[in-house]
């Protein structure tokens, strides 16, 4: 995974601890609630779930998916106090329309591995 210091716009390469899928809700997630979003007449049904453990208080994973066909609307990681990531999904197409959107900039092609500091309570 890359990360573009939004100030400085330096690239690193950061290692992912885990293997991410947005539309595979992980086999051993934590169900949290169940709700629509929207509007009366214009609702979708949609069910949160999250990397909570019974006696943990923070969350490092939170997705919400829709009831039907489980398709991604939100997921947000926090990997310590200053580096969350969040995103939303709009619009969803099956399959994928521009394949070159999944190649990194140029400038991170000179990147140096870094790796995240977990931060222990």
């Amino acid at each position: 995974m890359f990360q573009i210091d939004q100030k400085t716009k330096e690239c690193s390469k950061i290692s992912l601890t885990e293997a991410w899928d947005p539309f595979d809700i992980p086999a051993n997630s934590t169900f949290e609630e169940q709700y629509f979003i929207g509007g009366p007449g214009d609702e979708v049904e949609v069910q949160e779930w999250s990397d909570r453990k019974p006696a943990r208080q923070h969350e490092t994973w939170v997705g919400v998916y829709t009831l039907k066909d489980c398709y991604p609307v939100q997921e947000t990681y926090t990997r310590n106090s200053s580096v969350t990531t969040s995103t939303r999904f709009l619009n969803l197409q099956l399959g994928i329309s521009d394949p070159n959107v999944f190649t990194p900039p140029a400038s991170c092609q000179s990147a140096r591995p870094e790796r995240m500091v977990e931060l222990s309570c």
